[in-house]
């Protein structure tokens, strides 16, 4: 289960940047804490019936407040498995939950930071991380396959091969808006066997396969701009070849506290930050947002 795991690392150290006066914080403070807020999961204390979800709250100055926690450690300071149940939602639906007058904001890790979110905070925040999908015309194997057949980002590989080009990111956003991402799939068993004309479907057999990460100096998801280019990754895994939508992608980047992407890492290494993420992704919601990629998820490429 992701409440496990996300520990919202990063947004504590702005809500550790919030805890001065409120006319020493910079706007760029603000500004980062906003990013990580909404495009964070964090744990609410409630108790789910089959019909209903029943939220805890406190009372402060009079006022309903719910209680959020970052991760799992922190909501076992405040409650037992026994006592209260955990749920894991996007920001949108607490931002909901305060639109519709249920309550009055949140206080976030109450044991530790003890930061109040209000209502008046919460309400101005805009432009959530949005997720499309096309189930009803999303690719089938064989259009994957096409797909994947034809990649050529060669005007892309000479984009980023030029190191004039570095920090260029409107440019080189608006080139993967043009390409066909890969990512690396890796699994310890050769999958050879689930193979049909190249394309390995895991809609019948389920995950065979995980997503490869960097970790040199971080969590770094990876893309590539063709299968060659994973064979500077080196691993006695079995590799596998994953089309990515970018958008997504990125909008999990952020969801689960990973530090950013890695485009060709062994070779061209071109470094994606958090922040740059941050900035990007409402672009990249507009033009690398392939709704009918939905289906990519289930599906290797030998």
């Amino acid at each position: 289960m992701r409440k496990l795991f996300i520990k919202h690392n990063n947004l504590r150290k702005t809500l550790d940047d919030l805890h001065v006066e409120v006319d020493e914080i910079e706007d760029s403070v603000i500004e980062r804490f906003v990013n990580e807020i909404k495009h964070s999961s964090l744990i609410i204390a409630a108790d789910k019936t089959e019909d209903d979800i029943n939220f805890r709250v406190f009372e402060f100055e009079g006022e309903d407040y719910g209680v959020l926690f970052t991760d799992m450690d922190e909501f076992r300071k405040s409650f037992s498995d026994d006592e209260c149940e955990s749920h894991m939602y996007d920001f949108a639906i607490y931002q909901k939950m305060v639109e519709l007058g249920l309550i009055e904001g949140f206080l976030i890790n109450p044991e530790s930071e003890c930061f109040l979110l209000k209502k008046e905070l919460i309400l101005k925040i805009t432009d959530l991380p949005e997720h499309v999908y096309d189930d009803e015309d999303a690719y089938t194997s064989k259009e994957l396959k096409q797909i994947y057949d034809s990649i050529d980002n060669s005007k892309l590989e000479e984009f980023i091969e030029n190191k004039d080009n570095i920090g260029r990111f409107d440019e080189l956003f608006e080139h993967i808006s043009n390409s066909v991402m890969l990512t690396l799939m890796i699994s310890a068993d050769d999958l050879t066997e689930y193979a049909s004309d190249g394309v390995i479907s895991m809609l019948k057999t389920g995950p065979l396969a995980f997503l490869y990460i960097d970790e040199v100096g971080g969590q770094y998801s990876t893309l590539f701009t063709s299968p060659d280019k994973m064979n500077f990754i080196d691993t006695d895994l079995n590799k596998y070849s994953q089309i990515v939508n970018v958008s997504i992608m990125t909008n999990f980047i952020l969801n689960d506290d990973m530090d950013g992407i890695i485009i060709n890492p062994g070779s061209d290494n071109i470094l994606l930050t958090r922040e740059i993420l941050f900035e990007y992704s409402p672009l990249l919601e507009k033009t690398c947002n392939d709704a009918r990629l939905n289906s990519a998820i289930f599906h290797l490429f030998m």
